[in-house]
């Protein structure tokens, strides 16, 4: 269920204990990337491959080294996080698609103002999603045509509870400039950026884009990603 004029993403919770700690995982995913951001957001320790492919590489790649960074949990570390993060993610085509009708209407400093406050919020609720299931193992099981674009799909399973089900999580990705970057990620079937773009257009169209924007700096003050 998703509250008008908040920033999070959130799914009716099951009863039961297991199944409530494995919703809450799952909401997490959803709500960055993600990852995210999150949804959004995967470990590789042991990770199966059960498919290669040139996007499936790149995100495998780069996942085991943000997996082994987050780990050293230093400054530096911390610093080469933010970069792999830089490389992995299309900032500008997340920033547009979340915004949707928007985007357009929006000046070249609110757009810029918009995209940086977003850019942290990916970064910070990946991050966190990340350390937050270092116990799951990953499949990676297809890597499809999508249009331009490329989906890496995977499916994530707790290590130490048997009884979860699996996660599925795909990463949309293109090619700019001959390097494959994440344009999305889908958990089990939501979107970051639709979710993203219902609730960013619904501040926007009831309160102002001002409003939004507010409302992404007080999320990042209190660190609530």
């Amino acid at each position: 269920m998703k509250e008008a004029g908040k920033l999070a993403v959130r799914t009716a919770q099951p009863q039961g204990a297991g199944h409530q700690e494995k919703t809450h995982v799952k909401r997490s995913m959803v709500r960055h990337f993600a990852a995210a951001v999150s949804v959004l957001a995967l470990s590789l320790a042991s990770a199966g491959s059960a498919f290669a492919g040139a996007a499936t590489d790149v995100v495998k790649s780069k996942q085991t080294a943000l997996f082994d960074l987050i780990k050293q949990s230093t400054p530096e570390s911390e610093k080469k996080v933010a970069a792999l993060f830089d490389e992995m993610l299309d900032y500008p085509t997340l920033a547009e698609g979340s915004l949707g009708s928007e985007w357009a209407a929006r000046s070249d400093a609110e757009k810029a103002q918009f995209s940086d406050l977003l850019k942290q919020l990916v970064r910070k609720g990946y991050e966190r999603n990340l350390k937050k299931i270092l116990g799951f193992g990953v499949e990676y099981v297809a890597e499809d045509a999508a249009g331009d674009a490329v989906l890496v799909k995977t499916k994530a399973k707790s290590k130490t509870d048997t009884r979860d089900e699996p996660v599925e999580i795909v990463f949309k990705l293109a090619q700019k400039g001959g390097t494959w970057r994440v344009q999305d990620i889908i958990t089990e079937g939501v979107s970051l950026v639709s979710s993203y773009r219902s609730q960013f257009t619904k501040i926007v169209k009831k309160d102002g884009f001002p409003a939004l924007i507010q409302k992404m700096k007080d999320k990042l003050a209190k660190g609530d990603i």
